[in-house]
């Protein structure tokens, strides 16, 4: 009997340790991409902004939801319903570029599929059977918010688009972006689970975006792109949709939408000053002016 009784006691202590391991091993496997699994586990954002309630004297916006935030020290200057679940439009492209970024080189080509061609309405007018290489596509949805681009690089990537839209989804918890949740690269309108998202989670999307892939940045300011013809593909002139390049000082893109759903909304970037500025709108109706009054305030708050 005391034999028998040392026995069980060694196997529920061994049983103890398979439990733990097994539940172990399923945390961290959210945290590795199913396309590099047993290779690399992805960084994981470290980086948080405060929070903080509407102030007084701040701009009255049309915007459901609005962040502005100071991106070095993560203190906030604007703050509007930032944890609200809202659509967001083609603003769900900032993390089909990521995903991209993390698995393929910009060199990396992609061949673009019948599929993704007829992608509408904004597109960069891709031909199927053409190649493209990540840079050039990413250039499309910068510029010109390429739906067709985007298609691209979720069929492309790791070759299944099924993957790289739970890529996209555990990628945004990894993030601790709570409040999020994408039904597609595009950010169009589904007939039902549509992406959304807050202005909170696409702050801390954006700045890791940024830190991680600085060269994104290169192509978000960028007014005008052209690529010429190659034996790969045909010629794109295409020039940025992001008015405030070229109106606001110091803005260095980064992504415009829009679904009737969704309304008008945007993610802008600046540097200037020594300092960088991230600031989100959803849902607003005038988010060029409403960004602009926001930038201003958010600067005087600064200085």
């Amino acid at each position: 009997m005391k034999k028998y009784a040392i026995l069980v006691g060694i196997f529920i202590i061994f049983s103890s340790f398979m439990i733990a391991g097994a539940a172990s091993s399923s945390r961290s496997a959210e945290l590795i991409s199913p396309a590099v699994k047993a290779e690399k586990v992805l960084g994981v954002n470290q980086w948080y902004p405060g929070e903080a309630t509407a102030e007084a004297d701040a701009p009255k916006v049309t915007a459901k939801a609005g962040f502005f935030v100071d991106t070095k020290n993560g203190t906030v200057l604007y703050s509007k319903n930032i944890h609200e679940k809202l659509p967001i439009a083609s603003l769900v492209k900032v993390m089909t570029a990521l995903i991209a970024l993390e698995h393929k080189s910009m060199e990396n080509e992609f061949i673009v599929s019948e599929h993704a061609a007829g992608m509408e309405p904004d597109k960069m007018l891709l031909i199927a059977g053409e190649k493209l290489s990540l840079k050039e596509i990413l250039s499309g949805i910068f510029l010109v918010s390429a739906n067709d681009g985007a298609e691209v690089l979720a069929e492309g990537t790791t070759g299944d688009r099924t993957e790289f839209l739970n890529l996209m989804n555990a990628k945004a918890k990894q993030l601790g972006m709570k409040n999020t949740y994408f039904a597609n690269p595009t950010g169009l309108d589904e007939d039902e689970n549509n992406s959304y998202s807050t202005a909170y989670d696409l702050a801390i999307l954006t700045r890791h975006l940024i830190r991680r892939y600085p060269e994104v940045v290169d192509i978000s300011k960028t007014e005008h792109i052209y690529l010429p013809i190659t034996e790969n593909h045909q010629d794109y002139d295409m020039y940025s949709g992001i008015n405030l390049l070229t109106t606001y000082p110091g803005v260095v893109g980064f992504k415009t939408g829009y679904t009737p759903e969704a309304g008008l909304t945007l993610i802008t970037l600046v540097q200037k000053e020594g300092r960088e500025v991230v600031g989100v709108l959803l849902g607003s109706l005038s988010r060029r002016d409403e960004a602009r009054e926001l930038l201003d305030y958010s600067f005087k708050k600064l200085n």
